[in-house]
């Protein structure tokens, strides 16, 4: 019996994603949102271009800003900086994901509770809608692995004081396990932020210190201070109440940077096309190449988690900095990686590795 209609509950990357793929296949998506619009949750809003592309357009006004290279640091010491280096786009979540939804012709419910446990969802003007077979994009509350804590400033630079233009920034913290980053935002704003292994507090004065050591950042205008929670710990598929979970509820989350939103727009589109076609979602999700960029990066943190701290330093910088696109792009190509680690003096570890999994 064909499939006419699709239920996604979630608005987010994986929502967004399930939507164009039930669309391109000829099925209605109806999807549930609980909150009043898609993309609220706070985070870096990169989204890097990479060989393998993404399964739906990226809309044009959803574009805030070109990002064309990347500065990295250590422990406060420069390591490089690198034109045509983990280039993309920084994107308004809301409007891009506003965007394919309605491009998807979705149907689509704001303020729309789901009741777990019940297949349910309640929906704004009173009254339910019954979930079964479809997509879950419900988040990290969903997820059952490990998180971790971020924290970030949204700061007004004006037209004359951007610190970044067109470049990331990168700081890597070897005592945190973490890093801290400059992201350009839309003209004239950008996010000062911090994730790691350490508690919302500490993060938070980890931030203040990072700040006041910047001379182009503490004069700076504070404009809102955001936190969010991030799954790193790895793949978590399954179901909850029957529906195929994707985007960060599934782990889908490359767990040394946090990027989400391209691997979360590829579980969803992936689960709901798997749906549709009468396939196995769990074993398809299971079988991208995203799936095992998540995999491969968590194998990595878990190695990088068990050094000292000396080591840990020794490592990051010895990376080239083609080793260093590789693995934070998840990418993972055997002849790109190994060549490079190859390179690295301080890498031994991580190369034994790279030769084992790759």
């Amino acid at each position: 019996m064909a499939v006419r209609s699709i239920s996604i509950v979630g608005l987010g990357p994986a929502g967004a994603g399930a939507a164009a793929a039930a669309s391109k296949l000829g099925v209605k998506p109806v999807v549930y949102e609980a909150m009043e619009k898609p993309g609220l949750k706070p985070c870096g809003r990169g989204l890097p271009v990479v060989d393998d592309g993404l399964p739906v357009r990226i809309p044009r006004d959803s574009i805030l800003r070109r990002i064309r290279g990347a500065r990295m640091y250590v422990d406060g010491e420069f390591l490089f900086e690198m034109r045509e280096f983990l280039e993309g786009y920084i994107v308004d979540k809301t409007v891009m994901l506003e965007a394919i939804a309605v491009e998807s012709d979705a149907e689509i419910y704001y303020r729309a509770k789901y009741k777990p446990g019940s297949s349910r969802v309640k929906l704004p003007g009173g009254g339910e809608a019954r979930v079964e077979k479809g997509v879950f994009a419900g988040g990290h509350p969903y997820y059952g692995g490990l998180k971790i804590t971020a924290v970030q400033w949204i700061m007004e630079t004006g037209s004359r004081s951007d610190p970044v233009g067109d470049m990331l920034e990168i700081h890597f913290d070897t005592s945190l396990l973490g890093y801290a980053y400059v992201f350009p935002k839309e003209e004239g704003f950008i996010e000062v932020g911090i994730g790691g292994f350490a508690t919302a507090g500490e993060l938070r004065s980890r931030l203040e210190r990072f700040i006041s050591s910047r001379s182009d950042l503490r004069g700076l205008k504070r404009v809102k201070l955001e936190g969010a929670r991030i799954a790193i710990g790895g793949l978590d598929l399954g179901l909850v109440d029957g529906m195929v979970k994707a985007g960060e509820a599934a782990g889908f989350v490359l767990p040394l940077t946090g990027e989400g939103i391209r691997p979360s727009l590829i579980s969803g589109y992936e689960a709901a096309a798997s749906l549709i076609e009468g396939g196995r979602p769990l074993e398809r999700l299971r079988a991208t190449p995203i799936a095992r960029a998540v995999s491969m990066q968590k194998r990595i943190l878990d190695l990088v988690a068990e050094m000292k701290v000396e080591e840990r330093r020794r490592l990051l910088k010895s990376l080239t900095p083609r080793a260093h696109a590789e693995i934070a792009l998840g990418m993972f190509r055997k002849h790109v990686l190994l060549r490079e680690l190859a390179r690295s003096p301080g890498a031994l570890k991580l190369l034994g590795l790279a030769t084992r999994l790759i």
